[in-house]
């Protein structure tokens, strides 16, 4: 069973990725991967955008075989591109507000201030994302290895004003570096994430 871009014929499926309602007629992408459930295989459906995002190296070739681009193609070639380019960056789920001030970042291993905003992270493994925490907005050069990161927060964030927009750049600009490497180690034994470092694919890298 191929993956797909095709649009949704009901509003019944639920992406993968943000958890969000597809809507009928929307496109969507389809991943076909084994049934966690029975024998042959599944399909696990997403928003494009989230599925551009979060599944990059699935995504580029179901885009690539659409006889006709869709609305948004450039800015979904840009976003596998990217995706593949930096092997963090389909780890990113949203853009929010800390509820407290317990969380600790991931890439600098400060405390996280209540209210302010942080990237919300999560890890594909067979078959669905699973959280792996949070880092500053400041954080982001250091752990993605890139700072344009704003028309993907939108993406993957609708609610985000042109205000949150402006605070999320200066933010980002401010570019904090990440905790030590030997300090990352010591932590959590042998990686900035507590876990090995993957790809986009799960895969160890």
């Amino acid at each position: 069973m191929p993956d797909v871009i095709e649009p949704a014929p009901t509003a019944r499926a639920k992406c993968r990725g943000c958890g969000a309602t597809i809507g009928k007629g929307e496109l969507r992408f389809g991943e076909a991967l084994p049934n966690p459930f029975g024998e042959g295989e599944a399909m696990f459906w997403f928003h494009v955008a989230c599925g551009a995002c979060m599944r990059p190296e699935k995504f580029g070739p179901a885009l690539a075989a659409l006889p006709s681009p869709p609305p948004d193609a450039e800015w979904l070639e840009h976003a596998v591109k990217d995706g593949l380019a930096h092997h963090r960056l389909p780890r990113l789920a949203r853009v929010e507000r800390a509820p407290s001030g317990r969380a600790t970042c991931r890439s600098c291993r400060e405390v996280i201030d209540k209210g302010a905003f942080r990237l919300a992270l999560q890890m594909f493994e067979e078959g669905r994302f699973s959280p792996i925490g949070s880092i500053h907005v400041e954080c982001a050069k250091a752990y993605f290895e890139t700072k344009d990161l704003v028309p993907r927060m939108r993406k993957l964030t609708p609610t985000l004003t042109d205000d949150d927009a402006r605070e999320l750049t200066r933010l980002l600009d401010i570019e904090k570096p990440g905790a030590p490497r030997d300090e990352a180690d010591a932590t959590s034994g042998g990686s900035s994430d507590g876990k090995p470092e993957q790809g986009s694919n799960g895969a160890a890298s």
